[in-house]
């Protein structure tokens, strides 16, 4: 069998309908893929017609696949030249393809390769492809459907290619595509138009009489289809194709002067047949569809990009009036009497009402409209702003605008309050998503708010007689749904335009004359609830925040619509986490707010819902502070079923650790009840063998370091935690300097017992840390700091093998020694042995014993000059110290070097003599207190500080006592022979000094 028949084979395998058979297709393919030809040979089995159409469209989506994988010469199998060159002149051979899949790869494969070599190794690529396009459009010998297919395939293929090369943003491709442009423009132009002009003649023809006319239909089609490709082209290309729009030739400029015209034309064609009854082919309906919308896209984006040059056109005007004819067309058939929903009619075409609205926004409000932060402008500012304020938004006309928004487009509709009862958490999740340009009422909202905020003197004073006089809209000229509408739009409005109303309406004394709560209809309420949430955190007295909380937990608490209670609940959460609020206002309301919580979190299914309501909580608990003690144990009991209901969503699982991590801050040292309920959370989000650690483990260690920071005594599930310490102490992320504050958390509440549980390997993992020189000196700084402190906490019978056994202290001893590294780095070394010399100084004397006496000496010499880079007087007095616990030896390497130490004694004894120095090492980024109650960790810091050797003892007695030990050690001949080596001022100074 040769190849191609064995190649034919596999792909004829690869469409099976039997999964093994698919799976054992695709590996062989990988096989192929660094074949010779491989490629070439898909490109042959897909342009014979004699193999079947599923064989071929396999082979077009197998050689696509390898065009985007190995086309580039970087790839790691790249097709060689010589099977490019066997492929790309055959390449326009196929244009004629009428499967539509088959067509569609084909099309891609085209298009990516010309991405992939426009324009350095394919330049001729768009000539090419233009005279294809030519040659198809005067074509008159070869059959309509042959040539319409032609046509169509080649439009697609150019589209592609116009559409990745307008992303680009390399110099070379954005000259390429500036060049190409004109050309591209004259012949797809010309195609748009004699399209367009065929489609007029063939409607003239019937009459404008096409409902049900299938020969209209069978004709107009192959039009719209080339019409729609040239203006996905076009619209690109007069967007991305000029470096300056102003010099665009005429043909690219008459295109879009008379788009609009068109669009009106193929839009009063799209409407009847939208609206009738009659059979209208799906695709027919949906190219009209997407002809209306690629004209709207085509405006937006050169408003986009080209936002000056937008409003100078002289077909602006006309472009906006008719949109805004379509959309105050559209407003009033949104409507539904109120006693029946089901009669609500749906936008002919939504996505065109978006359009409009966009639009106008970006005209009422735009960067490019406004005088610089000097109020000046530029003349291109002030020529638009002259066409913007004297032809486009005319006081007459943004009065006009306000109220259409206002009672038509603002007001919530019926489909709004029939998702309510269908999904109502769904349709809450909408209304706070970011995604307003997809709804029709939300981006008419948008609109709104921009436009009373750029004029607002215009508009905020209507509006606030509108919200203030309920008779101005209820005055019995009304129907009961103009009504309905009328005042819901006002009321959506004073919400909205907060921020600009502030000044016009007190909304305290227009809630207290609404009495909207007692309303039966559940959108007076969730609207209320709403409109408490936008003014709370604007302009809501403090004095008046009760009467808020009392009607938010009121409507929470209503049995009715699970929107108006989630709405209600979200409203009081802006109130507790506004600015001005006070804790003691809301501590009446507390229990209430808690049996809300407690209830909604068992009536809602979205996880987002219960993470919100969680966040809610979090919230109080982070405001009440110790307010919320009493409430602890009730909320604990939830945190099972939500840690249950939480399975699989991270965000939710961190939200429901930050409530927990927040109520032991609150309960201070009352939180070690909580330690056996709080380890298995801890566990599970920072285990390294759980995939989900990724996701939780900051929040985790968070949480982890916030209960042993309030502990008092620590639980046996808690200490079981231990064994997680090392591997964390590996990670070099963010969280490793919560990590080491976890260690030394752990080791202040009861060092000798948690060492002796988990020490060994502890200590393994930070000699790792501070001797990784891809970290940096503050990382190591903080492996030493916490090192310093087991040596603190941990008596030397208990801790001072394992010290040895790890060889960190012969790893600091040789930094020092060696002497490679900064004196900002290694000060850290000769810190952390001078805290063992001075805690465990028997240890140190032996270790010290143990080397050369060249070795000591060098040692020694270098660990004094050290001193000098040592700031912090507290550990100036350590090294002090240290050194008076080295010179009780009988190592030459170190009793030489006496007479350096002499004067750096005198120094400190001068400074501080024998008075007790205390320095804060109390962690600082923990709070001093939470509430009333001292954060338990704080206490044990003090009291070490205290203890602390540096701070604690008599510098004086201990130099008199190591004077004495090195005396005994050495014999009074030695150690006098020892002690002339020193200055004569610095030994009487010391003398004076200890007398």
């Amino acid at each position: 069998m040769d190849d191609r028949l064995a190649l034919v084979h596999i792909l004829e395998t690869a469409t099976s309908q039997d999964p093994r058979q698919v799976s054992q297709a695709e590996e062989s393919l990988k096989t192929l893929v660094a074949k010779p030809n491989f490629h070439a040979m898909l490109f042959d089995i897909f342009a014979d017609r004699s193999i079947s159409t599923q064989i071929r469209w396999m082979a077009t989506i197998t050689l696509k696949n390898g065009v985007e994988k190995y086309w580039k010469r970087s790839a790691l199998h790249p097709i060689k030249l010589e099977e490019k060159e066997l492929v790309r002149p055959r390449l326009f051979t196929m244009l004629d393809e009428s499967n539509p899949l088959v067509a569609m790869q084909y099309c891609l494969i085209v298009s990516k390769i010309a991405r992939w070599e426009f324009p350095r190794v394919w330049p001729g690529f768009v000539d090419e492809i233009l005279t294809h396009i030519q040659t198809i459009a005067s074509d008159q010998t070869s059959p309509a459907v042959r040539r319409s297919t032609m046509e169509h395939n080649a439009l697609y293929i150019l589209h592609l290619f116009i559409k990745t090369l307008s992303a680009r943003t390399l110099a070379l491709e954005r000259q390429a595509l500036r060049q190409a442009t004109p050309h591209i423009f004259s012949v797809l132009a010309s195609i748009y138009a004699d399209r367009i002009a065929q489609f007029h003649t063939i409607m003239v023809h019937n009459d404008g009489k096409i409902e049900g006319n299938t020969a209209f239909f069978e004709q107009t089609y192959p039009l719209l289809k080339s019409i729609r490709y040239c203006i996905k082209v076009l619209r690109r290309l007069w967007v991305f194709g000029y470096e300056n729009i102003e010099n665009a030739d005429e043909v690219a400029q008459n295109f879009y002067m008379t788009s609009i015209g068109h669009q009106k034309g193929f839009f009063d064609v799209f409407r009847p047949l939208a609206l009738s009854s009659s059979y209208i082919p799906d695709d027919y309906q949906l190219v009209l569809r997407k002809i209306v919308l690629l004209y709207g896209k085509m405006y937006l984006d050169f408003q986009k990009y080209h936002a000056v040059r937008f409003i100078t056109v002289p077909c602006v005007k006309q472009m906006l009036q008719w949109y805004w004819q379509q959309i105050s067309a559209e407003g009033p058939r949104l409507m539904a009497p109120i006693d029946d929903p089901d009669s609500a009619q749906e936008p002919v075409l939504e996505p065109l009402l978006i359009q409009g609205l966009e639009l106008y926004k970006n005209v009422v409000k735009n960067f490019f409209y406004t005088a610089n932060d000097n109020g000046e402008m530029d003349d291109e500012v002030k020529s638009c702003r002259q066409v913007i304020d004297g032809d486009i938004l005319t006081p007459e006309f943004v009065g006009k605008m306000a109220e259409l928004l206002m009672y038509y487009y603002i007001p919530l509709k019926p489909k709004d309050l029939e998702r309510w009862q269908d999904d109502p958490e769904g349709w809450l999740a909408d209304e706070e998503s970011d995604y307003w340009n997809f709804d029709v009422r939300r981006c008419a909202e948008h609109l709104f708010i921009d436009l009373v905020n750029q004029k607002r003197g215009q508009v905020a004073p209507v509006l606030t007689n509108l919200v203030m006089q309920p008779e101005n809209i209820a005055n019995g000229t009304l129907s009961l749904t103009e009504q309905h509408y009328q005042r819901e739009g006002c009321y959506a409005a004073l919400g909205l335009c907060a921020n600009d109303l502030y000044d016009y309406v007190d909304f305290c004394q227009w809630l207290k004359a609404h009495h909207i709560p007692d309303s039966p209809m559940d959108i007076a309420k969730w609207r209320v609830a709403w409109l408490v949430g936008k003014w709370v955190v604007v302009k809501f007295p403090v004095k008046e925040r009760s009467s808020a909380y009392e009607l938010l937990l009121h409507l929470a608490q209503t049995n009715g619509s699970l929107v108006v209670q989630i709405e209600a609940l979200s409203s009081l959460m802006r109130c507790v986490d506004d600015w001005d609020f006070d804790p003691e206002q809301f501590a009446p309301y507390l229990q209430a707010t808690f049996e809300v919580i407690a209830r909604m979190l068992n009536k809602v299914d979205m996880p987002e819902s219960r993470m919100r309501i969680v966040n809610f909580l979090s919230s109080i608990v982070q405001r009440m502070q110790r307010e919320i003690v009493p409430y602890a144990e009730s909320m604990v009991q939830l945190i099972p079923s939500l840690w249950q209901s939480a399975a699989g969503e991270n965000m939710y699982q961190i939200s429901i650790m930050v409530l927990v991590t927040r109520v032991i801050e609150a309960l201070g040292s009352q939180s070690t009840n909580l330690q056996s309920f709080t380890a298995p959370l801890v566990r599970y989000s920072t285990d390294p063998n759980n995939p989900a650690h990724v996701y939780l483990i900051e929040d985790g260690i968070e949480l982890w370091l916030t209960l042993i920071r309030n502990a008092t005594v620590l639980d046996p599930t808690i200490i079981e935690l231990l064994q997680l310490l090392p591997q964390l102490l590996q990670y070099s992320t963010e969280t490793l300097r919560k990590v080491l504050k976890v260690v030394e958390g752990y080791m202040l509440i009861d060092g000798a017992d948690v060492f002796q549980h988990s020490g060994p390997p502890i200590i393994d993992a930070l000699h790792s840390l501070v001797t990784d020189t891809t970290l940096a000196v503050r990382a190591i700084a903080a492996g030493y700091s916490t090192l310093n402190i087991i040596v603190q906490c941990v008596p030397p019978e208990i801790g001072g093998q394992a010290v040895i056994d790890s060889g960190i202290m012969w790893t600091a001893f040789k930094f020092v020694l060696e002497k490679k590294e900064a004196a900002l780095a290694l000060v850290h070394h000769a810190i952390f042995l001078s805290r063992v010399a001075v805690h465990y100084p028997q240890l140190f004397r032996e270790f010290i014993m143990s080397q050369t006496v060249e070795a000591a000496g060098t040692f020694t010499q270098n660990w004094i000059e050290l001193f000098d880079d040592t700031g912090n007087v507290a550990q100036r007095r350590l090294f002090a110290l240290s050194f008076a616990v080295a010179i009780a030896t009988t190592n030459d390497g170190v009793l030489k070097e006496l007479p350096l130490m002499m004067p750096l004694w005198n120094d400190i004894m001068s400074d501080t003599g024998a008075s007790l120095v205390y320095f804060s090492d109390v962690d600082d980024d923990m709070p001093d207190d939470y509430g009333e109650v001292m954060v338990a960790e704080n206490a044990r810091r003090r009291k070490l500080l205290g203890a602390d050797p540096a701070h604690k003892f008599d510098i004086k007695h201990v130099l008199s006592d190591s004077m004495k030990e090195c005396e005994r050690l050495n014999g009074a001949d030695r150690f006098h022979h020892i002690i002339a080596q020193v200055d004569a001022r610095d030994l009487e100074d010391f003398k004076n000094q200890l007398n």
